[in-house]
């Protein structure tokens, strides 16, 4: 599989497959730091195309709409507010707090049955999109770069502790192709964490890493920890990048219908 690199403009993931501009130079010559980030948020848009294919696209089971025994409520009304900060180290800190309110509506993409939300934050309303297919939760990311509407699958609750899938695939560069690999692993199932003071139960701990080949040895450049509370939805994501966390997404507030 081959995803073209977009040179200038990336983005990174926020709540609800919200999405934010960053603009990463990428210099010349070898491999770098600054080149890592840059591959980073290009990994973890390409990973749409793959992490949601754990399953046969004809055997959707979505939610009833309830969200009381999943991991992702559904039902019109219900309210998330969340605060995201980002520090890619170049120009500060970017922060940002949006509300995601999730409507009536519901709409197929590749299909998928996804539910509509309208997503308020300090550059205007977007529509985001939420799904629950085959056990599998994701959202999409419409990728400005490429025109493309990429599933983000977070979440595949079937999966045991300590399992992980993992997809190898190329990013097209100027500078010469990527070997890229997307690895997903269950860290916890049923656990509790505090966010913003509040403490949470029933969560599960997924970690998405991102890496790529240097001198045929694989190298993991960075995470993505998400943890998902039962009957609230996603209540923070914490990006890392060489031991160093670059962005955080956590809930500051809900309201579920």
């Amino acid at each position: 599989m081959v995803f073209k690199s977009p040179l200038k403009q990336q983005r990174y993931p926020a709540a609800f497959g919200k999405t934010k501009h960053l603009s990463i130079q990428k210099p010349e010559g070898n491999l770098n730091s600054i080149t890592m980030k840059k591959i980073i948020y290009t990994l973890l848009a390409a990973s749409a195309l793959f992490l949601g294919s754990c399953k046969k696209d004809n055997d959707n089971n979505p939610d009833n709409g309830n969200g009381k025994d999943t991991y992702q409520p559904f039902t019109a009304g219900s309210e998330w507010k969340y605060r995201t900060e980002v520090d890619l180290g170049e120009g500060g800190l970017i922060a940002d707090t949006s509300v995601s309110t999730m409507t009536a509506q519901t709409k197929t993409i590749n299909n998928k049955k996804f539910y509509v939300t309208k997503t308020v934050d300090n550059e205007g309303t977007e529509e985001t999109y939420l799904g629950l297919n085959n056990s599998v939760y994701s959202t999409i990311i419409h990728d400005e770069v490429t025109g493309m509407d990429l599933e983000f699958a977070y979440l595949n609750e079937t999966k045991a502790v300590n399992e992980s899938w993992e997809t190898l695939f190329t990013i097209e560069d100027p500078d010469g192709d990527i070997q890229a690999r997307l690895k997903t692993t269950i860290k916890e199932k049923g656990t509790s964490k505090t966010v913003l003071g509040k403490n949470y139960s029933n969560v599960i701990h997924t970690r998405v890493e991102t890496g790529f080949k240097v001198n045929n040895n694989w190298v993991t450049i960075s995470y993505l920890d998400f943890y998902i509370a039962k009957g609230v939805g996603m209540i923070a994501t914490y990006g890392t990048v060489q031991d160093e966390q670059v962005s955080k997404t956590e809930l500051m507030s809900y309201n579920i219908k």
